[in-house]
């Protein structure tokens, strides 16, 4: 009897700690303080940004976008979620696949590729002349696919 209560009682506590080390939260980046898993520079402009869920639940932070791909294309991490600030929504994360991108120096990400999400297609600079872009075409402009 006690020994089954001892098997109960440790399978319902590697459950929990499983849960909770493998939460696919996402995570609010920490301007300042937080750093770039590609490149290792701190995270500091709140308009750029961007955060990988692995297929483990890991979160992996980004200093822009293009850092993210850039991950991608070198070490190719298998992912559940990919997120993205939004220039016109700073500090906050959505899904990659809900933002419309830029590419132009008008608005100059901290990586240099230039590039820039929105939330809302009308908060982007229309005398820019930049085409609009989905992120299947950001990944095929920066060579990701």
């Amino acid at each position: 009897m006690l020994e089954s209560k001892f098997i109960f009682l440790s399978t319902v506590l590697l459950v929990i700690t499983f849960a909770i080390g493998c939460s696919s939260d996402v995570e609010p980046i920490a301007f300042g303080k937080d750093q770039c898993n590609f490149c290792r520079m701190t995270i500091s402009n709140p308009k750029f940004g961007a955060e990988l869920i692995t297929d483990k639940g890991r979160i992996l932070k980004y200093d822009a976008a293009e850092c993210m791909i850039n991950h991608l294309k070198k070490d190719a991490p298998k992912y559940r979620q990919m997120l993205a600030i939004a220039y016109d929504r700073p500090r906050e994360l959505f899904p990659v696949d809900l933002l419309h991108f830029v590419i132009t120096p008008h608005y100059r990400s901290p990586m240099g590729a230039n590039l820039a999400g929105f939330e809302s297609v009308t908060s982007i600079d229309e005398s820019i002349g930049s085409k609009v872009l989905s992120w299947q075409e950001v990944e095929r402009e920066l060579g990701l696919d």
